[in-house]
C-alpha cells in the first residue's frame, strides 16, 4: 500500500524549471543546520534514515507541510520519541518563539 509520501512511477507532470528555482530562506537554512548538528558523528542523535521515517509517519499531513516545515515536524518528533526533550519542553520553547517573534513585529 503506498503512503501519501509515495509518488514513485505516478506521473508528474512537466517541470517548469524557473518554478522551482528556490533560494532557502534564514530560517529554512537554520532548520537545515539544525539537522546537520543533530546528526553528526560527535552528538548522534539521529540519522537521516530515522528524519525520513518520521516524515512518512506523518501520514497525510505529508503534503500539508512544504519542504522544510515537513523536516522540522519530523527533527521535532524523532527528538521526542528519543527522549532528547519532553513534549512540555517543546510546548514552552514554542510559546517563547511565538512571544519573541510579535513582541519583533509589534516593535518592542
Amino acid at each position: 500500500m503506498r503512503g501519501p509520501h509515495d509518488l514513485g512511477g505516478l506521473p508528474g507532470g512537466p517541470i517548469e524549471p524557473a518554478v522551482h528555482e528556490h533560494e532557502p530562506t534564514h530560517w529554512e537554512k537554520r532548520i537545515e543546520a539544525m539537522m546537520v548538528l543533530l546528526f553528526d558523528t560527535k552528538r548522534r542523535l539521529g540519522r537521516v534514515d530515522e528524519s525520513r521515517r518520521m516524515q512518512e509517519a506523518l501520514g497525510e499531513d505529508y503534503h500539508k507541510y512544504p519542504y522544510y516545515e515537513r523536516r522540522l515536524q519530523a527533527v521535532s518528533r524523532l527528538m521526542l520519541e528519543k527522549g532528547v526533550f519532553s513534549q512540555e519542553e517543546l510546548e514552552a520553547k514554542q510559546r517563547e518563539v511565538r512571544a519573541r517573534l510579535e513582541a519583533e513585529r509589534s516593535g518592542s
